[in-house]
């Protein structure tokens, strides 16, 4: 009993170094997030203004999004597809795009329907779409 307490004593500081490093994701590849800074009145229409944060360690040529607007009540408001590359690798932009004759009033909720393209110097990344995580500071909420 004496030894399993001792392994257990020797370990608890190897668990605690990983744990303040951060740890070992080398199965967890790094990712994209995008975030739903603000929506603003532009005349008849709204602008969303994204914040994307590229933490792959490789520029992307294209990132397209399928966006989907609801109302309040969760009807379809509006859906588009929008660019928003270049992205350096490691990179933060903010980039915005005008939802056309929709009011911000009008916006319920964002929805990320789908990453329809994705791609690096290379050609298409592997995956990409699952290494998006969206978040929104505004005061509709962004969704997957």
């Amino acid at each position: 009993m004496k030894a399993w307490n001792r392994t257990l004593a020797g370990a608890a500081p190897v668990a605690l170094m990983l744990s303040l490093a951060g740890g070992v994701s080398a199965e967890e590849p790094a990712g994209i997030g995008v975030q739903l800074n603000k929506l603003e009145t532009d005349g008849d229409d709204c602008r969303a203004h994204l914040v994307l944060e590229n933490g792959m360690d490789q520029s992307l040529e294209s990132f397209q999004l399928d966006l989907v607007v609801f109302d309040d009540d969760g009807i379809i408001q509006l859906r588009t597809a929008v660019e928003m590359a270049p992205l350096q690798a490691g990179d933060t932009s903010v980039r915005a795009f005008r939802m056309a004759d929709t009011a911000c009033g009008d916006v319920g909720r964002v929805l990320l329907n789908e990453v329809t393209a994705c791609e690096g110097p290379d050609g298409a990344i592997e995956r990409c779409g699952e290494r998006v995580e969206v978040e929104s500071l505004a005061d509709q909420p962004f969704i997957r």
